[in-house]
């Protein structure tokens, strides 16, 4: 159930807090106290669409609050379970919704951040909404599938998860068969193509890391005779030497020599000598080295041009199939690996085609199943609302859910399914939508809430000015439904009926209040006294007389009797 709601800085609402009671909970209140607004953020608060728009005057961003308690709902579990949060140990689900004008959009379920896709499904598991504008879902051929589909129950729903699966199977093994035929009728123009690529890249035998060596080596030809001199005076700066100047072995030498006398006088000298042989010798290294890497560079214009040619295709590819050689390998093995589907096409469009059909085979066998459930349901249905809508004070009316094939696998099943009803005697039966008044698919909607009591695990109701468009002994029949459902679940109805609010287990009054400054929304549970006198307003409006007070005390009289 659901424990209790705390909204701050949401419409005319500053900071609000409230708990619920058990059964059937009613909220009152002037028109414009701020009743619809509590329904709206409770709406937000379980993952409904929100807006900027209504965050307080003043400031930057909303936070939204409902408990639960759980208990020992399977559906939210589940749903916890299969999201990997652990439920408190108390059943206790704490619903944080916080939006800031900025659109920032934070969900958390007992504190850890969730998706709001994952919160609007808790949302959801825990409460079901309905407003005025939302009873028109009534009016979708799929929302009334939906509720067939929940009145069957478990059997005809598992058999429903059952073809969903096997339809999202057939859709994708539909979408590569038209892909493959797709790709047929253009086989041979594709094929010459692939062929032509793959040929060409194979002709060049690129290996990786070749450009970046190509290009090393045209800059060496194109610098040879630059390379060739700087190797040359490095080589005699170390090695030969000039007639006038000593070559840095030489020196080197010498300095060896000279530290060799003075280590026989001073051992501490040591260190050093061995250092400058080392040095002496990496020198003798390098001038050996430097003269056969002199020897060896050399401007040849045959291999200069043939380096220039080689990069030049290498970039012509580059250009075709990839920036980088491993680019143009990658390439190479996607065009070969479309090459071998397309060659070998037929043989895949067979298979491909025997897969739809095996699937599809599958899913008519299941949605067989489905529709046969659904069937047999919706004649139990039929009459189950007739029963429903005759205590709701449409007597005489017929009630029908109405089948029809659809052509081919779809989402949901095999069939179309819409609820036709007839108000009057003798009248044909229609779709709701041409039929219903507000009132009607109120009650309409009720009778299918109360036969779905029992199916549905979903904990809490909540109906805003479900009396809409309703008077007289018809009204008295929702209010006592209502009553009804909160035996069995938690209902909350907003109302501007002294009738249903009299019925109420718990009674909330919604007041507006002024500060000298702000507008502010206030909310109290009426003890008896105070209930009589907010019944009294509700039935004669501002002036409460004795003879409206005289009226209050018997509609609770009657009240507390009816609920023995």
């Amino acid at each position: 159930m659901l424990l209790n709601i705390y909204i701050k800085n949401f419409g005319i609402i500053a900071q609000l807090r409230f708990d619920l009671q058990k059964g059937f909970n009613v909220l009152t209140g002037e028109t414009g106290a701020g009743k619809s607004v509590i329904i709206d953020a409770l709406q937000i608060a379980l993952g409904g669409r929100s807006s900027g728009d209504q965050i307080r005057t003043g400031s930057e961003k909303t936070l939204l609050q409902a408990t639960f308690d759980i208990g020992a709902n399977k559906e939210t579990a589940f749903l916890l379970a299969d999201a990997g949060i652990d439920p408190a140990e108390d059943s206790i689900m704490v619903m944080t919704r916080e939006i800031t004008r900025a659109g920032k959009n934070i969900c958390r379920l007992n504190e850890q951040a969730v998706t709001l896709g994952l919160y609007r499904k808790i949302g959801s598991s825990l409460a079901d909404m309905h407003m005025q504008p939302e009873l028109n879902s009534l009016l979708s051929q799929e929302k009334q599938r939906q509720l067939l589909d929940r009145f069957a129950g478990a059997g005809a729903l598992a058999a429903l998860k059952e073809v969903n699966s096997l339809y999202a199977r057939w859709h994708e093994a539909r979408r590569y068969y038209d892909q493959l035929n797709a790709e047929a009728g253009d086989r041979a123009r594709r094929i010459d193509m692939l062929r032509y690529q793959i040929e060409e890249i194979r002709r060049a035998e690129l290996t990786p890391g070749e450009d970046i060596e190509l290009e090393a080596e045209k800059n060496i030809l194109a610098n040879a005779e630059k390379i060739s001199m700087l190797a040359a005076e490095a080589y005699d700066a170390l090695y030969e030497g000039k007639s006038s100047q000593y070559s840095a072995v030489d020196l080197l030498a010498r300095a060896v020599d000279s530290l060799r006398n003075l280590v026989s006088l001073d051992q501490r000298n040591a260190a050093v000598l061995a250092d400058l042989e080392n040095i002496r010798y990496q020198a003798e290294d390098a001038a050996r080295y430097l003269s056969s890497y002199r020897d060896g560079v050399e401007f040849s214009q045959a291999r200069f041009e043939a380096v220039g040619e080689r990069l030049e295709q290498i970039k012509k590819l580059k250009k075709k199939y990839g920036g980088s050689i491993p680019e143009i390998i990658n390439f190479l093995e996607g065009a070969q690996k479309e090459l071998v589907k397309l060659e070998n096409i037929e043989e895949s469009l067979d298979q491909a085609a025997g897969e739809v059909k095996e699937i599809a085979g599958g899913y008519y066998k299941a949605a067989g199943i489905l529709s046969a459930a659904r069937r047999e349901a919706a004649g139990v249905l039929q009459e189950a609302v007739k029963r429903e809508l005759l205590n709701l004070e449409m007597g005489r009316v017929e009630f029908k859910a109405v089948f029809s094939d659809l052509e081919g696998p779809a989402q949901g099943g095999l069939d179309r399914l819409e609820f036709m009803i007839s108000t009057n005697p003798g009248e044909p039966l229609k779709p709701l939508a041409k039929i219903a008044s507000g009132g009607e698919l109120t009650r309409i909607m009720l009778a299918l809430k109360a036969l779905l009591a029992d199916a549905d695990e979903i904990p809490v109701l909540v109906f805003d000015e479900a009396d809409t468009g309703i008077g007289g002994r018809a009204l008295q029949a929702v209010a006592e439904k209502m009553q009804q459902l909160g035996r069995r679940r938690q209902v909350i109805c907003v109302t501007h009926s002294a009738q249903v609010a009299s019925l109420g287990d718990a009674h909330l009054r919604i007041v507006k209040e002024y500060d000298g400054e702000r507008t502010a929304t206030r909310i109290k549970l009426l003890d008896h006294q105070e209930r009589l006198e907010e019944l009294a307003r509700m039935l004669g409006g501002r002036e409460v007389t004795e003879v409206t007070m005289q009226h209050a005390k018997q509609m609770l009289h009657l009240s507390s009797e009816h609920q023995t």
